[in-house]
């Protein structure tokens, strides 16, 4: 946030008010001073659009790094951890049947119908830090996640965090890819 704000002081002294000041002092034709208004207005929205930008992605959980949740993802695979063989092994998921949504601090989980269209599934709130994603439902809160993006799919881990030994060893791994159709 520092860095934008700096950014932008930076921005106003060295381009904005000399290049005002140059328009000011400009001797030319009156349509190569309107030219060169239309210029410096679209490099100051350019840069407005930026820094809009990234302040809206840095308000989001986990910053700019957390911002790439954003948006429905779809499963693809399901794989449980099996202590005794150490490794995972998949499990049956039914194609584009379950989904993940991340859409501004808040998540759902649910199910999409037979033309694909979500179906109705309640909001909870949801925050990253580094690695680490904590879902506040009330199924999925009993969960230690960690969230990662591999070539362009999304990587859920998570493992249970009872100690009884029916759970021991309980940890599942979510592998969705980002929903692309309407």
């Amino acid at each position: 946030m520092k860095f934008l704000k700096w950014l932008v002081i930076i921005i106003i002294f060295f381009v904005l008010i000399p290049s005002f000041f140059y328009f000011l002092s400009y001797k030319g034709n009156y349509s190569q001073i309107i030219i060169n208004i239309i210029i410096l207005v679209s490099i100051l929205l350019i840069v407005f659009l930026i820094v809009e930008h990234y302040i809206s992605k840095s308000k989001l959980p986990g910053g700019i790094k957390g911002s790439v949740l954003q948006g429905v993802w779809v499963l693809e695979k399901h794989l449980r951890f099996d202590p005794v063989l150490k490794k995972y092994e998949a499990l049956p998921v039914a194609e584009k049947r379950n989904y993940f949504e991340f859409n501004g601090s808040n998540f759902r989980s649910g199910d999409f119908d037979e033309k694909l269209k979500q179906l109705p599934a309640e909001y909870s709130p949801f925050s990253v830090n580094g690695n680490k994603i904590v879902l506040e439902s009330e199924f999925l809160k009993k969960i230690n996640w960690e969230w990662a993006i591999k070539k362009g799919q999304l990587e859920l881990t998570g493992e249970a965090m009872t100690s009884s030994k029916s759970t021991q060893n309980n940890k599942n791994q979510f592998i969705f890819y980002r929903k692309s159709w309407n």
